[in-house]
């Protein structure tokens, strides 16, 4: 499968930006996900699923600078055009969410549903093809289906015909680039309503998550059952990918309970911060 596109998000819940090219560890992509959005007075993280304000943040685009050096090595465009760097971030993010803001290196705040340091979901990298969204369009010709509605890291083109979410065979198999990446794909990504709201130049789609739902739901065990669109995928070895080059999948797909519970078991341990085998 070719990579089509990469993207990080290097603060959560907001926009992120599109890389020709991108060094992968066992912490995500370079840079993905590296600061949270925090209240100053409550020590709560402004989150992108609830509360008062989480529309302008995701309306806000990040994107890191080239020296990591400074203090707070990011660029903010604002939803009004408007670019912040640096110690500005932090005062125009205070001004347009009505609150007090600090950005908080991820490594220092709990996620919900990440492993200590980390504030990725379930795992560090998510993959979107080309062909589940071809299904969606096919299932629900309505909904715009865009893949940054899904805010995935890579998307991989494996043609366009509709008729499966491709992702599934996929599970339990590794995806080897060229660099020495190989990348451990275990888990369906379950969606939530962000999918359905505005984003970016995109229009809201409230029939997005309910088409999913009717067509492809998992049980995550303790985690519930969910409508579920492309896939999870721990660092197995680290590497650098770029636009163009071709991941390979290992082996032969097989039943994907079986991916799916060994890592549900890996998440679970992972949350309650052992290290699994």
């Amino acid at each position: 499968m070719g990579v089509l596109a990469i993207w990080r998000y290097p603060v959560k819940a907001m926009l992120g930006e599109s890389l020709p090219e991108t060094h992968v560890d066992h912490a995500g992509c370079d840079g993905d996900r590296k600061y949270v959005a925090v209240d100053v007075d409550t020590g709560e993280t402004i989150a992108n699923k609830r509360g008062p304000t989480h529309p302008a943040l995701r309306a806000c685009r990040a994107a890191l600078l080239a020296d990591r050096d400074a203090l707070l090595p990011l660029r903010v465009t604002l939803p009004d055009g408007e670019v912040v760097e640096g110690a500005d971030v932090e005062p125009a993010l205070s001004s347009l969410l009505g609150r007090r803001v600090r950005l908080q290196a991820a490594a220092d705040v709990p996620g919900r549903f990440a492993a200590p340091g980390r504030h990725q979901d379930f795992a560090p990298v998510h993959v979107l093809t080309t062909r589940t969204l071809a299904h969606l369009r096919a299932l629900q010709p309505e909904v715009e289906w865009d893949p940054r509605r899904f805010r995935p890291n890579f998307l991989l083109d494996d043609g366009d015909e509709p008729g499966a979410f491709s992702e599934d065979a996929l599970l339990g198999r590794d995806l080897r680039g060229p660099s020495g990446l190989a990348l451990a794909v275990g888990l369906p990504t379950p969606r939530c309503v962000v999918i359905t709201r505005a984003h970016e130049a995109l229009p809201a789609a409230p029939r997005a998550l309910r088409t999913i739902a009717e067509h492809h739901e998992f049980d995550l065990g303790p985690f519930g059952r969910h409508a579920c669109a492309g896939a999870y995928a721990e660092t197995r070895s680290p590497g650098r990918v770029r636009v163009g080059e071709l991941l390979t999948a290992d082996g032969d797909p097989g039943p994907p309970s079986a991916a799916i519970a060994a890592s549900l078991a890996r998440v679970q341990a992972l949350l309650a911060g052992e290290a699994p085998a």
